[in-house]
């Protein structure tokens, strides 16, 4: 294992990562203003929708990480998986934003059509997640290379994201007066680059040769000859069930730690980028500021990622992700009880500028947890790894969007009129087309401002506990490397006998 990854492979390895950016930007901005306001599906049904697909991944995800881990073919273990993600997913994303073809009055077909999209999306990006993800810990064993190898995902990611997610929303606004065909012809658009994304990642990635299948040697094992695993699931047993593999994984408590900042953290941007649309339609009265929000938002998010790479290595993981974590409370707490375009803008500004470590320090934090676990258990296993990270991310999008819409619907959130099958004429001159009531435009402050604060908070309080600092992590390779050349040692001698 090369301690320096290769340019090439980490800018391969950034555009894998732009699938996952471009999902979470474009479905996190768009697609909950879509189901209520254009799809007009109602704010119990969409939260439905994100509870049963929550639930679908509680399976789905670590099953496919597990599958990964025990995939052998001549092509790799990831590369497979990212074959079927990149069929699945423009499919998936195309057809979550094209209108139902049950039609607008058959609410139940119209509920299980965008249900089985979103499983679908869902299965798609687990594939192709978990074996991008997976590759990192194969590539490099570097505590500071990792940080870069997260650092190049995260930039290419975010770049292309950003450039499918400025697509949609010109698309989107394009066609202000017939909403379904600017989201439709955004679903389309997305969907292609997508394709082309997962396709030039699968043909030019490269995974570690201990991934492939050879029809002369069979596949060659992964697992290191020492460690000591559980009595019941050995290396010399061989590999454990899946059940066995969730309880192992369970016992590292730095990954229970890392697994709290991943929900907490995520889940507060999901609830901030899916209410932001209904924030500058409702709140601020103006439904086209959304793209120059998203302009400086993502904008700052690039041009900070040098800021916070340079402050991890300088002040380490857990200080670099406090200090982010902290100022994003702040800056959306404010966001709570503003109505000025100018204080939005600045408040803007400051959430992108902190915005990258929500992503970057869990990111560069996965590879050592898979490490700590390979020490205790004589195992490499990413993708189980991986599969619970990508489960967390979805239940923080399923809490997040499913609990807003209760809370929406609680206090009595109207689709609007105008898109929702009411005819003008049946509207009195006196009752406005898109108005909430007081209850709901609270919730909605709230939803960008002291909600997302707290997640924040509360991520920056489960990083605190993170065991695994950079000494820590030297010394551990230093052990892993000595029982290594131990088990090497025995196996010299044993062959002498």
């Amino acid at each position: 294992m090369s301690p320096v990854v290769p340019r090439s492979q980490k800018l391969l390895l950034g555009l894998g990562e732009s699938i996952l950016v471009t999902n979470t930007l474009c479905t996190g901005f768009f697609l909950n203003a879509y189901l209520l306001e254009v799809a007009c599906l109602t704010a119990g049904d969409v939260a439905t929708i994100q509870i049963v697909q929550g639930m679908f991944d509680l399976l789905n995800d670590p099953l496919i990480g597990t599958l990964s881990d025990n995939t052998q073919t001549r092509y790799g273990r990831r590369r497979p998986w990212m074959l079927l993600g990149t069929c699945l997913l423009p499919a998936s994303f195309f057809l979550l934003f094209s209108p139902s073809p049950f039609g607008d009055t058959n609410e139940t077909g119209k509920l299980f059509y965008y249900m089985l999209c979103f499983c679908g999306l869902s299965v798609g990006l687990t594939c192709f997640n978990i074996s991008v993800a997976s590759l990192v810990p194969e590539m490099t064993d570097d505590y500071d290379e990792r940080t870069s190898l997260s650092s190049y995902r995260l930039a290419i990611g975010n770049v292309m994201g950003f450039v499918c997610l400025m697509a949609m929303t010109n698309l989107v606004s394009a066609n202000e007066d017939d909403s379904a065909l600017g989201y439709r012809l955004g679903g389309l658009v997305v969907g292609s680059m997508l394709l082309v994304f997962g396709l030039v990642t699968f043909f030019f990635i490269k995974e570690s040769p201990s991934s492939y299948w050879s029809p002369v040697q069979g596949f060659k094992e992964r697992s290191s000859s020492y460690g000591q695993m559980q009595a019941e699931s050995s290396p010399d047993s061989g590999p454990p069930t899946f059940l066995e593999e969730v309880r192992l994984v369970l016992k590292n408590k730095a990954y229970l730690w890392l697994l709290a900042i991943w929900l907490c953290g995520p889940t507060a941007m999901t609830v901030l980028q899916s209410s932001l649309i209904l924030y500058c339609k409702y709140i601020m009265g103006d439904v086209t500021l959304i793209t120059p929000l998203i302009l400086i938002v993502q904008g700052m998010a690039f041009l900070s990622l040098p800021v916070w790479i340079h402050l991890s290595k300088l002040k380490g993981k857990r200080w670099t992700y406090n200090a982010g974590a902290l100022g994003l409370a702040g800056f959306t707490a404010a966001l709570t009880f503003n109505s000025s375009l100018v204080f939005g803008y600045i408040v803007c500004c400051g959430v992108g500028f902190c915005l990258i470590v929500v992503y970057l320090i869990p990111y560069s934090m996965l590879p050592d947890c898979i490490e700590y676990d390979e020490y205790i258990t004589g195992r490499r296993r990413e993708g189980i790894y991986v599969g619970f990270f990508g489960f967390l991310m979805k239940i923080s999008v399923t809490f997040a969007i499913g609990g807003a819409n209760l809370l929406l619907k609680a206090t009595g959130y109207e689709a609007p009129k105008e898109s929702c099958g009411v005819p003008l004429e049946a509207v009195d001159d006196d009752d406005e087309l898109s108005a909430q009531n007081t209850s709901t435009l609270m919730v909605i402050r709230m939803l960008v401002g002291v909600v997302p604060a707290g997640f924040f908070c509360l991520a920056a309080l489960a990083v605190s506990q993170y065991p695994i600092t950079k000494d820590y992590h030297t010394d551990l390779l230093r052990k892993i490397a000595e029982k290594k050349e131990a088990a090497a040692e025995g196996s010299k001698n044993d062959g002498l006998r």
